[in-house]
């Protein structure tokens, strides 16, 4: 996965692009520029999930976009309504993903229990049994 240090994904309004989808609908497409990686796209279906509302926005990962019907009655100020309750769900996969990646970044306060029995990789390889020594030993235990 790539390196993200924030997600400042935005919509590119000067290229919104919009086809017959029936009689009734008209469907619009807008580009996403910035990084749409696995993270962006999981918070994307979260939020997607937790507000059935915004269902009518498609994401398509593989070409970074967002598509969305209106009725094709529907006026410039309809939909740039509909665009501008987008623009508010990418601010706020925005700030779910930057939210996941600070989380990422924690470094975390558990510490192994003192008594915890230390695994052979933290010893230093002239210490370590070799794995043909093991074995002999396991096996030949009697």
């Amino acid at each position: 996965m790539d390196k993200v240090t924030n997600y400042d994904v935005t919509l590119d309004q000067s290229e919104m692009n919009f086809e017959k989808a029936g009689p009734l609908f008209s469907r619009y497409v807008l580009k996403l520029i910035g990084p749409v990686d696995r993270r962006w796209v999981d918070c994307y279906g979260q939020i997607l999930k937790e507000r059935p509302n915004l269902a009518r926005f498609r994401l398509e990962p593989a070409t970074s976009s967002v598509s969305f019907t209106c009725r094709s009655t529907d006026g410039p100020a309809e939909v740039m309504g509909v665009v501008k309750r987008l623009q508010e769900l990418v601010a706020m996969v925005n700030d779910a993903g930057n939210a996941a990646l600070r989380a990422e970044q924690q470094p975390t306060n558990v510490r192994p229990h003192p008594s915890a029995p230390k695994s052979p990789a933290s010893k230093p390889e002239a210490e370590r049994p070799s794995l043909a020594a093991g074995l002999l030993a396991r096996f030949s235990r009697r």
